[in-house]
């Protein structure tokens, strides 16, 4: 997309009809191959709705409903379409809880008057369908699998699966050294192009693949297949 079309449509999305926010966002889906791929998609969210969203995450993070201000969610994630993320509660202790007398983006106060928490999402991190995300929560660590239906109630560590209302860690993907492994990776600030020579390594049962090669690390495996993109 060339960019006065992509500044074109950037500003357009400014105006408040939901007809032309999703007309825009219709627009650049089809011109830029889509959520995956998108960077105005991520430019318009995080300056118009306060979300970051990492390269490659793709799903209910790109509906304004389902997310709030103060977000930011790393790359390689998957949000279901019903997922939703809270960053702010409806002030119990004020003579009224409705949004008019708390959220400016409502046109009837010119402030915030509730605390807007901070929620960082790590890399590859799986949300399932009508899974919710309180405002008690900062942090979801990376890898990390939230079920679907689960009510987030607190921070989630790194590579964990979490069920439940409220959400409760059941088990780890992979053993403490695997997770270790892998955290020291950071395999996903590498492009797809990258990877793709070590497809294998995604595509079957990590932990197996792990003690089969008696411990070698993703990070050198990383090390010794750089591709060209």
């Amino acid at each position: 997309m060339n960019a006065m079309l992509e500044t074109m449509l950037y500003q357009a999305y400014r105006f408040p009809s939901r007809k032309i926010k999703s007309l825009v966002h219709s627009i650049i889906y089809r011109l830029e191959q889509g959520e995956f791929y998108s960077p105005t998609l991520r430019r318009i969210f995080r300056d118009y709705h306060g979300v970051d969203i990492g390269m490659y995450t793709h799903g209910g993070c790109f509906d304004q409903d389902n997310v709030q201000d103060n977000i930011t969610i790393g790359r390689y994630c998957s949000i279901a379409r019903t997922a939703r993320f809270v960053t702010h509660n409806h002030p119990g202790e004020f003579l009224s809880t409705h949004g008019f007398f708390f959220n400016p983006t409502l046109g009837f106060c010119d402030q915030w008057y509730v605390d807007i928490s901070p929620l960082s999402i790590g890399n590859d991190v799986w949300v399932g369908e009508y899974a919710v995300v309180l405002p008690r929560v900062k942090t979801i660590g990376h890898g990390a699998i939230i079920a679907a239906g689960a009510i987030v109630t607190r921070d989630i560590p790194p590579y964990a699966v979490a069920v439940g209302n409220p959400a409760r860690v059941v088990r780890y993907r992979f053993s403490e050294d695997v997770i270790d492994s892998l955290l020291k990776s950071e395999w996903w600030d590498k492009e797809p192009c990258e990877l793709k020579s070590m497809a294998d390594q995604f595509q079957a049962p990590y932990q197996t693949l792990w003690q089969e090669t008696r411990g070698t690390s993703l990070e050198e495996e990383l090390k010794e297949k750089q591709a060209t993109c």
